[in-house]
């Protein structure tokens, strides 16, 4: 009787230990997989696919492309008839693109992106000004935009295009501006003609993008402080942030599974006017300071005396573009609103970026431009 109690009492301690074993286990798995953020400032990144897509490699490579798969320059995206793609561009800025269409990158840099759009339809949601261009080429013409906003390109045949600006402004690489509410069209023979366009004509593209927009302006705004300081903070520190050549953070949020994009600066919204609720500074991130280049005249080599509480760092550099972007335009022009220091949505926060200037210039964004908004963060007239 004594030995079979042993033997039981034994085989229920093997038992719990096993558990514990393999609960232990599943803890390490879970770290290891990590339900961490990823902190991102590349263009590249597949943020949606649906239906048949597929790659061709630059490197020889072809396959589907699938959600979460990185392109180069260089490796051409096919859509079949019923497939949608979503493309992560520069920090903030989207390519969606319909059936049937064929897209590559030609450069991914900030101040001069370049896109390749040789048949279908694509719409660029973008930030962008006259030194953060985006151009997109199609067979016999490209368009440059030139200011934050929405943008539709179609390839009609290898000779026509079409631009629609839904906001913004656009060039159609010649001196003539294509305004918001205008639509451009181009042949091959070098001829552009531009009319109106009925914005209430949407097709399933267009409430697509829109719609789009919407649902990552509400995963921005609903990202958490407390879970995401740490992941931006190691990011800081690790020089991560890539600041001088963009202007916010893609943040992979593992658990809606896709990218949303976090801006460095106060006050911004999408180019379709959806609010993402807080800036970068709301996570109570240090304070960095900028000074423009030397100039000479002081022991220091010039420019202005640093502030007497030391930051983290100090850089003297010059201005990061959000900081450009948000002095001459407010943040995204026709999309975004004037960076607002203060704000509700950024209550809490005693640390933000600043740039001690030269002369009359200064980080703080001009303008008190105010909009309402509704619970979604939709920006009313």
């Amino acid at each position: 009787m004594k030995k079979n109690l042993a033997r039981y009492l034994l085989l229920c301690l093997s038992v719990a230990c096993g558990c514990l074993s393999a609960n232990a286990q599943n803890a390490t798995l879970s770290a290891a997989a990590g339900d961490r953020y990823i902190i991102s400032a590349k263009a590249g990144g597949v943020n949606f696919v649906e239906g048949a897509v597929t790659v061709a490699r630059k490197s020889g490579t072809s396959g589907y492309l699938v959600k979460g798969d990185t392109l180069e320059i260089g490796d051409r995206v096919s859509t079949g008839a019923n497939g949608k793609a979503e493309i992560l561009l520069n920090p903030g800025s989207f390519v969606r693109l319909s059936g049937n269409s064929a897209f590559e990158f030609k450069t991914t840099e900030l101040d001069d992106l370049q896109v390749q759009l040789d048949s279908g339809s694509a719409i660029l949601e973008v930030f962008a000004a006259a030194e953060f261009k985006v151009s997109i080429s199609t067979p016999k013409r490209t368009f440059i935009l030139i200011e934050t906003g929405v943008y539709r390109i179609d390839v009609l045949n290898a000779r026509e295009s079409r631009l629609e600006v839904w906001r913004g402004s656009a060039m159609t690489g010649g001196s003539e501006v294509i305004k918001s509410g205008r639509v451009a069209l181009a042949s091959g023979s070098g001829r552009v003609a531009v009319s109106k366009f009925d914005r209430d004509d949407k097709d399933a593209l267009d409430v697509w993008s829109k719609n789009r927009s919407k649902e990552l302006a509400k995963l921005t705004a609903g990202l958490k402080r407390t879970d995401l300081r740490a992941d931006l903070m190691r990011s800081f520190l690790g020089r991560g942030w890539n600041m001088f050549n963009s202007f916010g953070l893609w943040i992979f949020d593992p658990f809606s599974g896709g990218y949303c994009f976090l801006p460095f600066g106060y006050g911004w919204n999408s180019p379709y006017g959806y609010g993402y609720g807080h800036s970068m500074w709301w996570y109570e991130m240090p304070p960095v300071v900028y000074m423009p280049p030397s100039t000479g005249g002081t022991p220091n080599g010039g420019g202005p005396t640093p502030p007497t509480s030391i930051p983290l760092r100090i850089d003297r550099s010059p201005i990061p573009p959000f900081v450009r972007l948000e002095q001459t335009t407010g943040g995204g022009l026709n999309g975004g609103s004037p960076g607002r220091r203060g704000s509700s949505s950024d209550s809490g926060s005693s640390s933000s970026p600043s740039y001690s200037p030269s002369s009359s210039s200064s980080s703080s964004p001009s303008g008190n431009a105010t909009t309402k908004t509704d619970p979604t963060g939709t920006k009313q007239p």
